[in-house]
């Protein structure tokens, strides 16, 4: 059995994220949501480059994608319960994706 190499695919994504972030972005050349492109409106996604990129730099500004802050400490629990408890995870990831889209309709309608 073939096993898959994890860690130099993690390297590249953040290489890949860091160049966005320090070299791209700088110059202007950001890729846009196409969610907000069609709808007008902000995806549960929304803002989280600036939000990894603020908090690189230290700061913690409003205007952040807060839901993402909420939500990602779970994500690694999912992945660790999905090895001792599958049921459990499967729970908390329809847990994890109703925040998330429940994150997307309030930020939305309060404008947050």
């Amino acid at each position: 059995m073939r096993r898959s190499k994890p860690l130099p695919a993690g390297a590249g994504l953040l290489c890949a994220g860091l160049l966005y972030g320090y070299v791209l972005i700088p110059l202007g050349l950001r890729i846009p949501c196409p969610f907000r492109l069609v709808t007008g409106l902000r995806c549960p996604g929304c803002g989280i480059t600036d939000l990894c990129l603020g908090l690189l730099h230290g700061r913690f500004v409003p205007g952040y994608n807060y839901g993402l802050v909420l939500i990602a400490p779970w994500i690694p629990v999912a992945l660790w319960l999905q090895r001792r408890r599958p049921r459990a995870a499967g729970v908390l990831t329809w847990a994890l994706a109703a925040a998330v889209l429940t994150w997307g309709v309030l930020r939305n309608v309060w404008g947050i």
